[in-house]
């Protein structure tokens, strides 16, 4: 059999037609009359049909065969010709089946992994991912390292079971690295909770140095609190027994000690020291604790004048 006509480009002369299956030739043989046909076409023809005669001019076949001129070869083989793989490559007819062998990306080839059991043909350019996913190709098992066939694989890891002797040990290098973090983690906390609570008895050892350093200058400032009172009564603000008397002596008729159980008379009971601490007191009228530096008229409408009575 021929090479259809289609695949060459152009018209193909009547010279290059066999005349048995009207195609291109294909390895042509030339009888005794030098007409040419294709070797496969007349060996068919002698073998089923016992040829006696030519096909084209009748004259007698004697079956002797001959090869054609060296000169019509040249010629056939300048025909150009389209790839019969359809990779839509055109080169010349004699250049076809060094294309298709050795160039061709739609030429089948039988698999690598023939000698292992695939017999499969993939084209040239699938060649690369059928060998990745070829149930036939070596691969080594992760858990013990033996190398096999990948569609025995499973059935290795099954019999030997290492890939679960793998995980075991897998599962107890993480629950190890797991309790190291975790002790690291707490031994990190531990320190960071030492450093502030030091900081912490630092702040609090300076706060108390500050207010015994502020105490001791407030003690020096003022003194004892007879003299604090003696100091506060030259402003008006706070006025003992005594400097009530003076005051009220014969200007309006009245004695201090009348004036002083006038005052007293206004409320409850008189300012007196509270617990808070040393130097406070406590309002005889609004009950709020007070201290004498920081008793002024515009505290409480009840430390005026002598409504306020301080006891020494």
């Amino acid at each position: 059999m021929g090479l259809e006509t289609k695949l060459f480009d152009g018209e193909v002369d009547e010279s290059f037609i066999c005349k048995l299956c009207q195609k291109v030739f294909l390895n042509p043989v030339s009888c005794t009359c030098k007409h040419l046909f294709c070797n496969n076409c007349i060996q068919k023809r002698l073998q089923y049909e016992k040829l006696k005669h030519c096909p084209t001019c009748k004259t007698k076949f004697t079956g002797k065969i001959t090869q054609p001129s060296n000169e019509f070869k040249l010629q056939l083989l300048q025909l150009r010709i389209t790839c019969s793989n359809r990779c839509g490559k055109s080169v010349l007819l004699g250049e076809l089946p060094d294309h298709v062998s050795e160039a061709c990306p739609h030429t089948p080839l039988t698999c690598p992994n023939y000698s292992k059991g695939c017999r499969k043909k993939i084209r040239r350019c699938d060649i690369r991912h059928h060998l990745k996913e070829c149930d036939f190709r070596e691969v080594v098992c992760e858990a013990c390292g033996h190398t096999t066939v990948f569609r025995d694989l499973f059935t290795h890891q099954s019999r030997t079971k290492c890939l679960e002797k793998k995980l075991k040990q897998q599962v107890i290098r993480e629950f190890r690295n797991t309790n190291r973090e975790v002790r690291r983690h707490k031994s990190l906390l531990t320190k960071q909770h030492i450093k502030r609570d030091i900081l912490h008895m630092r702040q609090e050892l300076e706060h108390s140095r500050n207010l015994q350093s502020s105490r001791l200058s407030t003690s020096r400032k003022y003194g004892s609190m007879e003299s604090l009172t003696n100091s506060n009564t030259s402003n008006g603000v706070f006025l003992t027994e005594t400097t009530l008397q003076k005051y009220y002596k014969g200007g309006n008729g009245q004695s201090g000690s009348s004036v002083i159980s006038d005052a007293t008379s206004l409320g409850s009971r008189a300012p007196v020291p509270s617990r808070a601490g040393h130097n406070v007191f406590e309002c005889m009228r609004c009950r709020r604790l007070f201290k004498p530096q920081n008793n002024h008229e515009h505290a409480c409408s009840w430390h005026q004048g002598p409504v306020s009575i301080l006891y020494t």
